[in-house]
């Protein structure tokens, strides 16, 4: 996730900014992770992101698997979002160098 992140603000000029960084992170973040299908979404999340930013991985993901996996939690009635913590923003952008 923080390499995710941290490509996509250096794409877009800020590298080092905390702003960037945490909006680039927090959809991986909001996973609940106490949830093992909240984990499993994320995981797809971030190789989705991995495929489409590195060309890595992309041929054990589909970006519509995580649509599919999505949909599968809501029509189970599972909302694994929720907001990042304050720590694990701040382990976020310690891990990264942001300013």
């Amino acid at each position: 996730m923080a390499r995710v992140a941290s490509a996509r603000c250096k794409k877009a000029n800020a590298p080092s900014d905390s702003t960037c960084l945490l909006t680039e992170a927090t959809p991986f973040l909001k996973y609940r992770p106490e949830d093992p299908d909240c984990r499993y979404v994320s995981g797809t999340a971030l190789s989705v992101a991995e495929c489409s930013d590195f060309e890595e991985g992309c041929q054990t993901v589909d970006a519509k698997d995580l649509d599919h996996q999505i949909a599968a939690l809501q029509n189970a009635g599972k909302d694994c979002n929720r907001e990042p913590t304050d720590l694990e923003r701040a382990e976020l952008l310690k891990l990264l160098g942001a300013k």
